[in-house]
Order: structure tokens, then C-alpha cells, then sequence
């Protein structure tokens, strides 16, 4: 999913799978996560957009609308594609599958650590905006500048619930014996059967064929 954009051919057709990799993600109960994320990613979409515009313009380089709108989009493909698989993949699956390529169980706990403290650094975030607001802080209708100077001090305060939270996440993983025996054993046992092999073939059967096409 992250390869094949690289190949769409032009605008259309990152067009068309960005809209496939929608669907996808609709499909896979992901609706709510996109939601979530709809804001960020048109924010992406116009920031890549315009800055595809600006500096080849300052470098007088070739540049055009579509050119632009191509990078952009794919861009936000990418998200998507990353939304998708967040969705679908559990945090211990997906440790799972890293440690069967031989990636040592602590790095491996380390990369996936990042899925499990994104949505608590967000349930941190929502907390002390709740609490900035009940102190009297317009955090609504404020002007963009103005909206900036207010959360600085909400961002000091989500730093500092992150130092602690690591701090006692270290202290919990320790009185577990994290760390104790390089080999781990696994509740899951996923195989690879049938339809992984069919969904592999399409898939590269896509990239190679859109490799032809480019």
C-alpha cells in the first residue's frame, strides 16, 4: 500500500487509489479513525500543495498545479494507508510479525511502543484543554495567533505528563522483568494460509503493473 502510489500513473490515477485505499479503510471499520484524522490530512493536502508551489517557484523551477496536487494527494495516500493498517493491526500483532524477521523483541517493543502512546498522549491532550477551558481559557474563538500563544502552555503541561507517564511505565516494565529472556513466547500463533498468499499475488501483481504502466 505504501509502494503503490509511487507508481500511480499521474493525477487520475493517484486519484483513483486514494479512493480505493478509502474504501478500504471504510470497509475495515475505520470510519471512525478517519474522522479523527480528516482535519490533519487536508491540512497535509494543503500544506504539501502549496509548498510544491512555492519554492520551486523561488528556485524558478518548472512546477505546475497538477504536479503539485499529485505530491499532495499522494501524501495523504500515504496517511491513509497508514490509518488502514492501524486500524486493522493489533499493537501485539504486529510485534508479533516483527520479531518473526529476526528483530530482537526489545526493538521490536520499542517501534510499537509509539502505537500505544499516541492515543494516550491525545486522551492527555483533551484533558488539559477540558481543564484550560473550565479555568476561563477561550480556546474556541480565539484568533489563529492567539490560539497559538494558548497552547504553549498546554504543551509544556503534555510534556511533562509524558516524562511521568514514562517514568512509571520504565518502573512497571522492570517489576515485570522486562528484558529478562532474550526469547518470548507468543498467546497468538497467526498462520499464513491461503488468502494472505492471494492478497501478496494482487498486490504484486498491481505494483508490478503499474511499474509498466509508469
Amino acid at each position: 500500500m505504501i509502494i503503490i502510489p509511487f507508481f500511480a500513473p499521474g493525477l487520475i490515477g493517484i486519484i483513483v487509489v486514494f479512493f480505493c485505499y478509502l474504501a478500504l479503510l471504510i470497509a475495515a471499520h475505520g470510519f471512525g479513525n478517519l474522522k479523527k484524522m480528516a482535519k490533519l490530512m487536508v491540512l497535509f493536502w494543503i500544506g504539501t500543495f502549496l509548498i510544491w508551489i512555492i519554492i520551486p517557484y523561488l528556485r524558478h523551477s518548472p512546477w505546475s498545479y497538477s504536479g503539485s496536487a499529485l505530491l499532495a494527494t499522494r501524501i495523504v495516500t500515504f496517511v491513509l494507508a497508514g490509518l488502514t493498517f492501524g486500524t486493522i493491526t493489533r499493537v501485539e500483532e504486529f510485534t508479533y510479525g516483527l520479531t518473526r524477521l529476526k528483530i530482537p523483541y526489545k526493538g521490536a517493543f520499542a517501534l510499537t511502543l509509539g502505537f500505544r502512546l499516541v492515543p494516550l498522549f491525545y486522551q492527555n491532550l483533551q484533558t488539559i484543554v477540558e481543564a484550560q477551558k473550565s479555568r476561563g481559557v477561550d480556546l474556541d474563538n480565539a484568533s489563529l495567533f492567539r490560539k497559538a500563544g494558548l497552547y504553549l502552555p498546554v504543551i509544556s503541561i503534555l510534556i511533562s505528563y509524558g516524562l511521568r507517564n514514562a517514568d512509571i511505565m520504565a518502573m512497571a516494565l522492570e517489576a515485570k522483568g522486562f528484558g529478562y529472556s532474550p526469547q518470548r513466547t507468543f498467546f497468538m500463533q497467526p498462520g499464513f494460509g491461503f488468502l494472505d498468499i492471494a492478497i501478496l499475488m494482487i498486490a504484486s501483481a498491481t505494483i508490478v503493473g503499474l511499474y509498466l504502466l509508469h
